[in-house]
């Protein structure tokens, strides 16, 4: 039995898509080219205000041989829009793909193997290398690069940061594995990706493929530049480990680097309100001002670094 027959059918797509018209029939291209792996793409159309849902839906009646369903529902965000396709998902494996983003051919069959070949009981996530595209498509060969690294058990490692290369796009997850974990936290306007990773990372171990499968678009619109969402990200996630009673020393540090280096205090920070008293304690007041003392001589140390570096 080849490849492409053992893994027939076991992968549902997962596309959330917001007024995604440009690119949406380039994404589902690359989709298509995965062969027998697909069972079925699931396109859940966030309230897109284009033509987001019309493209999708000539794709489907161009493409007859693939299943391609969509769902359509008021805007919710990007984690309401995967959970979506997670309940409609039927197949043993989900991958989800940005719809701005890419794959490459064998992208499915290779994870596929990954999981098919290992012994490891745990293993519930493959991600894999990725590559950097621009709005046109073209190849941003300099962005530097987050490679995959991460096997095993890798929750204590998951701390320091969001180390699953290519993130969202990248992943292929056994459907069981959400039984356990639960859904996306809709709460999160940013960093759902690395909070789901974490809490993945509590129960199941990962693995991946050394190959670049996926490629990343980057543009103006892209979620990461957005500093003040991200910063009020990694604040949702650090209260959920201090309401747990865990520390997550990194985190806390990074927070308060930034805020130090920002000149802010933390209640400009989104949702700086809503989260544990002794967390708004740890980020204000007196345990700030010490915090800061330590932070500014390495702050000082770093900046010499950097300009004796350019």
């Amino acid at each position: 039995m080849n490849l492409a027959s053992k893994n027939r059918g076991l992968v549902d797509v997962v596309i959330p898509a917001y007024n995604a018209a440009r690119y949406i029939e380039e994404t589902l291209l690359s989709v298509a080219k995965q062969g027998d792996a697909l069972a079925k793409v699931i396109v859940v159309n966030d309230g897109s205000s284009d033509s987001t849902a019309e493209i999708v839906s000539r794709f489907a009646a161009s493409h007859p041989t693939i299943t391609i369903q969509i769902i359509n529902q008021e805007n919710a965000g990007l984690s309401a829009a995967r959970n979506a396709g997670i309940k409609a998902a039927t197949a043993p494996y989900i991958a989800f793909l940005d719809a701005d983003d890419l794959w490459l051919q064998e992208k499915l069959n290779m994870q596929l193997a990954v999981f098919n070949h290992s012994k490891d009981e745990k293993l519930g996530l493959v991600y894999c290398a990725y590559g950097v595209i621009s709005e046109t498509s073209t190849r941003l060969p300099t962005v530097a690069l987050i490679h995959p690294k991460l096997r095993g058990n890798v929750a204590r490692k998951l701390l320091l940061g969001n180390f699953i290369s290519g993130s969202g796009s990248a992943v292929l997850i056994k459907k069981s594995v959400f039984d356990t974990v639960g859904l996306f936290d809709e709460k999160l306007s940013a960093g759902e990706d690395w909070d789901m990773w974490l809490r993945i990372s509590q129960s199941f171990h990962a693995d991946y493929c050394p190959e670049e499968l996926v490629l990343i678009r980057l543009h103006d619109a892209n979620m990461q530049k957005d500093t003040l969402r991200m910063l009020s990200a990694d604040l949702m996630i650090l209260n959920k480990f201090e309401v747990l009673q865990q520390s997550n020393f990194f985190l806390l540090w990074k927070i308060r680097t930034i805020l130090f280096n920002q000149h802010m205090t933390a209640d400009a920070i989104p949702g700086f309100g809503q989260c544990a008293p002794s967390l708004q304690e740890k980020l204000s007041g007196l345990r700030l001002k010490i915090a800061f003392i330590a932070i500014a001589p390495l702050a000082i140390i770093a900046k010499a670094y950097l300009s004796l570096k350019s």
